[in-house]
């Protein structure tokens, strides 16, 4: 099942992506599965991630971004409080032409050889009911369907969560955690996007869009004079009176180019890494933009995952997530006391968990 090549193992010893404990490549012939499976910390328990299913250009490509993913993973779920470390997943490929049955079954006996170490779920190109096929081989996986003893999609958690950091970023900045009236602009309505839509329209504030599918940006826009679509991220980004922006699709979406232009005073969104490289978040904090690191603010998909281990309830995640709030607020607190952008002050409380629980064990 695990085949390792000597490019791709040069690439892992020569990346500096945070000391991660195991890095696994994976490939079966028969069902054309090729994957990665990364895992930063178990340092607080099993690591917990989900397994994204993208086209990347090469094997190189797909190393660096579970390597990424993973030690994000960990930090997201240090500051969320959940018992457990951080890994990633990624199957490469497209999945609208290579994704089946047998690769996925494939991918869940891949998942099981690690014997716990590492849980999986959903998330970019992959599914519930892609878990739900997994999870006939592997039974350390999580986001399955109810039907399957799951707590299905954990898109709404994670838009929750997200509108709870905005709510933390209106309090710091303006003094009240409301977002009436306020102009929000999001980039990327998919799986999260249009839930963070939907919360945003029930407050009364105005919401831009933009994504690369047309259909996408039409289920958020029909029937809503609130919401506005724009034709790109960079009219987005650029627009004036715009007050929050939220990066709702892949990473990277902070970098050189963007951060110069943008007219936002918060951005606070659900995708991932979203800092292009390190020193984005001094920009950001340079150009007085307050950076709500998205570690912490999309965490809501990944406390209702970690709770279905357990006997998933949705009240008691959506409590859990609306603790969001909370912790964002501490976050900016602790950045202002310590004289750091907030991506810092988020990095130093989650390594200190990480620490000591290391220190324990």
């Amino acid at each position: 099942m695990t085949d390792v090549t000597n490019g791709v193992l040069h690439t892992l010893f020569q990346s500096d992506q945070g000391g991660h404990e195991q890095v696994v490549l994976c490939q079966d012939r028969a069902s054309g599965l090729k994957a990665v499976i990364a895992l930063h910390s178990t340092a607080l328990g099993p690591a917990l991630g989900g397994t994204r299913f993208y086209p990347y250009a090469s094997e190189e490509e797909a190393v660096a971004d579970a390597l990424n993913l993973a030690r994000g993973m960990s930090y997201k779920n240090a500051l969320a409080g959940l018992d457990h470390g951080g890994g990633k997943a990624v199957i490469i490929g497209d999945p609208e032409l290579i994704k089946t049955e047998e690769l996925l079954l494939a991918y869940g006996r891949a998942v099981a050889s690690l014997g716990g170490r590492y849980v999986t779920a959903c998330d970019v190109g992959t599914y519930v009911a892609d878990m739900d096929v997994v999870a006939r081989e592997c039974r350390w996986t999580t986001g399955r369907s109810p039907e399957n003893g799951g707590a299905g999609d954990s898109s709404v958690l994670t838009a929750f969560g997200v509108y709870q950091g905005m709510r933390a970023g209106a309090q710091h900045l303006w003094g009240d955690p409301t977002l009436r009236d306020r102009t929000v602009g999001i980039a990327g309505v998919g799986k999260v996007g249009h839930h963070l839509v939907e919360h945003l329209v029930r407050e009364g504030a105005r919401v831009l869009v933009t994504d690369v599918r047309e259909d996408a940006v039409r289920r958020v826009t029909e029937g809503r004079p609130q919401v506005t679509a724009v034709a790109d991220t960079e009219a987005l980004i650029t627009t004036e009176g715009l007050d929050i922006y939220a990066p709702c699709a892949l990473g990277g979406a902070l970098d050189d180019a963007s951060v110069p232009v943008l007219t936002a005073k918060l951005v606070c969104g659900a995708a991932n890494n979203q800092l292009a490289h390190p020193g984005v978040e001094k920009d950001l904090a340079d150009r007085g933009i307050l950076y709500a690191p998205d570690y912490v603010v999309n965490a809501g998909g990944v406390i209702q995952v970690a709770d279905e281990l357990h006997g998933f309830d949705f009240e008691r995640c959506r409590a859990k997530a609306a603790k969001i709030f909370d912790t964002t607020l501490d976050i900016f607190a602790r950045a202002k006391a310590d004289g750091v952008p907030p991506a810092a002050a988020a990095d130093r409380i989650a390594e200190q968990r990480m620490a000591e629980a290391g220190a324990a064990r």
